[in-house]
Order: C-alpha cells, then structure tokens, then sequence
C-alpha cells in the first residue's frame, strides 16, 4: 500500500509488485517552510489512522527530513513536526524511517529547489541566491532501491537511516549546470553568505556499494537532464 499522491509516492508505484506487505507514508506536509499547524494535524491524523489500519507483521515506511542536521532549520515547524512524527512511528515495530534530502523528481511542486530554479529560469525571473549555499542532491529513484533493499535485506525491527549524497552541491553549480541543460541563462542577484550541514550517512553507504550506486562524476548533471532536458 502506498499513501500519496507526490514524488515519492509516485516513484515507489513504479515498484508496487516488490510492496508486498508493506505501507509507504509518502502523503504530509511537502513544504518545508510551512507554518500552518493545521497541515501538520492533518498529516498526523492521516499517520495514526495509517498505522492503526495495519496488521502486525506489516512494514511501515515514513519519510522525515535530513534538515533535522541543521542548526539553522532545526526549531522550524516543519522539522519539529517531522521530529514528532518520528517518534510516533517508532512506536511500532517493523517500522522504517528514512530521513532525506533535496530529492530530483518530476513533481508538480514549486517549493522544491530545483523546481524552483528550473521554472525560474524557463520564465526568466529573478532569483536571490546565496553564494556559499550548497545542497545536498539524489534521484528520488535511486531512494527508492535503497528503500527496497533495506525492506528486503534489514534485520532490525525498527530503522531510521539517511538516505543522501555523499557529496554537497553549491546551489550556484547547480544553476550553472541547468544552464547549459536548458540553453538559457538565469538571471541572478547573489548575495554572499549562505553554508551547508553535514549529513551522517550511517549504515547507508554500505547498501550504495550493494546495490552498486554511484555519486561520482557526473552524477548530479546525469539526473538534472534526466528530469530538466525539455
């Protein structure tokens, strides 16, 4: 059973037929800079109701936010929310919870960074970007194999692992590198200042070595034209 209608709901209902026994909570709050407490009732309504449906041998997945890391997102509604959704699912066993970055995708949402930095170069507005900003960057296709690997091959009853880049992107990069994809040029105002936050990847990097997934070389502009070439 898959919860959602987004990105990652819809990246994992390519892979249904491996889902056997198992819930993915992919529905909730999309933007992180949400303040309304009544969205965040909303999906833990949805949470509870989710979790009460299950039997007991079934997997649940739920995915949080890596933004917990940073020290300038941490007291935000949006990770403070998320952090109480955490320990509501770690109540119950079989439970997963996969904590994640800046994901790459098709998805309709405009709050996500690189939807917002595609559409701000297709229209041609002004985008403010910090100098010194970096971001960290995966396929949401390849959460999904990491996912599906964890579900098949963990021992552990309950999980909670980061499922990132190894590596950090500067956010300019990243525009230059939807420049040459697009043939166009943004148009940019930037401010200096700006920074990053570690990310600890845990058991994860040994499952990117199983499965044979690789973030180097050119990674990042192979999965901004896979999504961003027309």
């Amino acid at each position: 059973m898959i919860i959602g209608s987004g990105l990652i709901a819809t990246a994992f209902r390519q892979q249904a037929k491996e889902l056997t026994g198992v819930c993915v909570f992919a529905s909730g709050v999309a933007n992180s800079m949400n303040t309304d407490e009544a969205e965040f009732l909303r999906e833990r309504s949805l949470l509870e109701d989710s979790l009460n449906s299950l039997s007991s041998d079934e997997q649940f997945v739920y995915f949080s936010t890596c933004s917990i890391y940073d020290e300038m997102s941490f007291k935000s509604a949006y990770v403070q929310h998320k952090i109480k959704m955490e320990s509501i699912v770690l109540q119950r066993p079989h439970s997963y919870i996969f904590r994640l970055p800046q994901l790459a995708g098709i998805s309709r949402n405009g709050n996500t960074l690189l939807n917002y930095i595609n559409s701000g170069i297709d229209r041609g507005e002004l985008m403010r970007i910090w100098s010194k900003a970096e971001r960290n960057i995966i396929d949401v296709s390849d959460v999904v194999k990491v996912v599906l690997h964890w579900l098949k091959s963990s021992p552990e009853q309950n999980l909670v692992e980061n499922i990132c880049n190894p590596t950090r992107t500067l956010v300019l990069d990243l525009i230059k590198t939807l420049e040459k994809i697009k043939g166009k040029k943004a148009i940019l105002e930037v401010m200096d200042g700006g920074g990053f936050y570690e990310i600890p990847l845990g058991q994860t990097v040994e499952v990117y070595a199983k499965i044979g997934l690789n973030f180097e070389g050119d990674y990042i502009s192979s999965v901004l034209k896979k999504y961003y070439s027309n």
